[in-house]
């Protein structure tokens, strides 16, 4: 298993969000896949997408490095939160 950890930067916010989905809908990914990898490029709660077939990984993170966006992998995501209960 292998997850893509991408931080948000303000230089995140420079991609132009179109140009963002085209790229990720080149991609040979799941259609959820597509859209966590988008909701992570902009959201400022930092994310990113877990793949169980390593080729998956690499096509986002090719993708991600043609757009400038900046991403880690690791065996497991980065970002753990707490669920807050009311």
């Amino acid at each position: 298993m292998v997850f893509v950890n991408i931080p948000y930067y303000v230089e995140n916010d420079r991609v132009e969000r179109d140009v963002a989905a085209k790229e990720l809908q080149l991609l040979d990914i799941g259609e959820g896949d597509r859209y966590e990898a988008f909701a992570a490029i902009y959201q400022k709660r930092p994310r990113g997408v877990r793949f169980d077939d390593p080729k998956k990984a690499v096509l986002l993170e090719k993708a991600l490095s043609r757009l400038g966006i900046p991403y880690r992998t690791t065996p497991e995501s980065e970002y753990k939160y707490e669920e807050t209960t009311d």
